[in-house]
């Protein structure tokens, strides 16, 4: 009877370890099915990767491996196409879930989930016709989608994204950085330049542009329908350019500021500045100082007019602090704010 018991009291308390053994080995089993393709490549730390999708979202994630890893969701045609190459300097990544058959360089397949695993120093191409797409942790990316969104963060040396239908977004990242909207918004944040010369570009034809923290000594910002936010220091020597047709600009700095200003509202809105400015007269046409009139010589002359091509336009010129950096703020209807933080 003793025995018996003990080997009940034994049964009870090994049944948590095996379910939980039994669980573990169901999550991992699960985790494994989630892709069901997958094709691995050795790859030279600075491969350059590229991949073309009609349709399809893409996931893309550096890591510390010399190697390529593509996963594909759904069953179909799976290659990386190396050229022959071990390792790699160039992978292009192949799929197509319509069917098994041979795919050539070049296709754009179709895919309803891709993941990619590149090293730190790749290089990533990808053009994607409908889909979203997700980046980190790479060293250059250029990105063509046509609809879907764009996010990337933690690129170390430059950025290039352009999308027709959706919204980009950077975060945590260096070097150079141009990017593109033509419907949807375009948001930065923590972006820092890798080199001297590095420049920071942000556009949207119909969307709103907001940056915080890009520390680029020159940085533009634009769009035709919608804002344009800025907010975060001034370098010094910097160059900021920022404007709209239809909507407001908004530019917070810190209160120790030092900039050169060049306001202008073209047709209907306000400028409203929370800095002390020190105004430079300018003449009615808004290209400078106004030119002093001529001494006389001889008689009478007609008074001279001078005929703006902007007869309602707003503008302020003048400089904060010692006028360390340039900023430029234009919208043709719209507010322009400069606020102090």
């Amino acid at each position: 009877m003793k025995f018996l018991f003990l080997i009940a009291i034994l049964s009870l308390a090994l049944a948590p370890a095996a379910a939980r053994q039994t669980s573990t080995s169901a999550r991992a089993t699960a985790s494994a099915q989630s892709f069901a393709l997958e094709r691995r490549a050795d790859a030279d730390p600075a491969v350059a990767v590229s991949l073309c999708i009609s349709s399809g979202d893409v996931v893309v994630r550096g890591w510390d491996r010399r190697e390529v890893r593509a996963r594909a969701a759904e069953r179909g045609a799976l290659a990386l196409d190396t050229a022959g190459q071990a390792p790699a300097r160039r992978v292009e990544v192949l799929v197509n879930e319509a069917g098994e058959g041979e795919l050539l360089p070049g296709h754009c397949g179709l895919t309803s989930g891709l993941e990619l695993s590149v090293p730190r120093g790749a290089s990533v191409n990808l053009r994607v016709h409908d889909g979203n797409v997700e980046v980190s942790d790479v060293a250059e990316l250029t990105v063509n989608n046509l609809s879907g969104d764009v996010a990337a963060r933690g690129v170390s040396r430059s950025v290039e994204a352009v999308t027709m239908s959706g919204d980009i977004s950077l975060a945590d990242s260096k070097g150079r950085a141009r990017l593109r909207a033509v419907s949807g918004s375009v948001e930065a944040t923590n972006v820092a330049p890798l080199a001297a010369g590095d420049s920071f570009e942000a556009s949207s034809t119909s969307g709103d542009v907001s940056l915080s923290g890009v520390r680029h000594a020159r940085v533009s910002g634009s769009t035709i329908s919608g804002s344009v936010r800025a907010s975060g220091p001034l370098a010094r020597g910097g160059s900021y350019d920022f404007k709209t047709i239809s909507g407001d600009v908004t530019l917070a700095l810190p209160a120790d500021a030092s900039f050169r200003l060049n306001a202008k509202v073209v047709l209907s809105g306000e400028i409203i500045t929370d800095f002390p400015i020190r105004a430079t007269p300018v003449s009615p046409n808004g290209e400078g100082p106004p030119t002093p009139p001529a001494p006389p010589t001889g008689g009478p002359k007609p008074p001279r007019r001078v005929h703006s091509e902007e007869p309602q336009a707003t503008r302020l010129v003048g400089t904060v602090g010692t006028g360390d950096a340039a900023v430029t703020l234009t919208s043709f209807s719209g507010t322009l704010h400069l606020k102090r933080q």
